[in-house]
C-alpha cells in the first residue's frame, strides 16, 4: 500500500509550508492548494483526507466543502480560525466531518 495522501487547502502559504513539512516528516504524501480552484484540480490525485481552510478568496471552504461532498468520500477536516459554535455547526452541516481552530498544535 502506497502512502497515504493528504490536500491541504489554505491561502496563508506559512500554514501550507508548515503543515507540508510536518506530515511529510510523518511520511504522508502531501499536495497543497492555495485556493479551492487549484484545490478541484488536485481532487484527481484522490486525497484520503483534506485539511480545509474556510476564509479564502473567491470559492471559500464550506461553499467547496458542499460542492465536493456528493464526490468524496474521504473525511474532511476544517482548519480554521471562525471559532464559535455556530462557525462550527455551519462547518459540519456543510459536509465537514471535524473541525479544528486556528491556532492548533501539531
Amino acid at each position: 500500500m502506497g502512502k497515504q495522501k493528504i490536500l491541504i487547502i489554505d491561502d496563508e502559504e506559512m500554514i501550507l509550508s508548515m503543515l507540508k513539512t510536518c506530515l511529510q516528516a510523518e511520511d504522508f504524501l502531501v499536495y497543497t492548494a492555495d485556493s479551492a480552484k487549484k484545490a478541484l484540480e488536485l481532487l484527481s490525485a484522490a486525497p484520503d483526507l483534506i485539511l480545509l481552510d474556510i476564509n479564502m478568496p473567491g470559492m471559500d471552504g464550506l461553499e467547496f466543502c458542499r460542492h465536493v461532498r456528493e464526490h468524496i468520500s474521504c473525511p474532511i477536516l476544517f482548519l480554521t480560525a471562525r471559532v464559535t459554535e455556530r462557525d462550527v455547526v455551519t462547518g459540519l452541516t456543510a459536509g465537514g466531518d471535524d473541525y479544528i481552530t486556528k491556532p492548533f498544535r501539531m
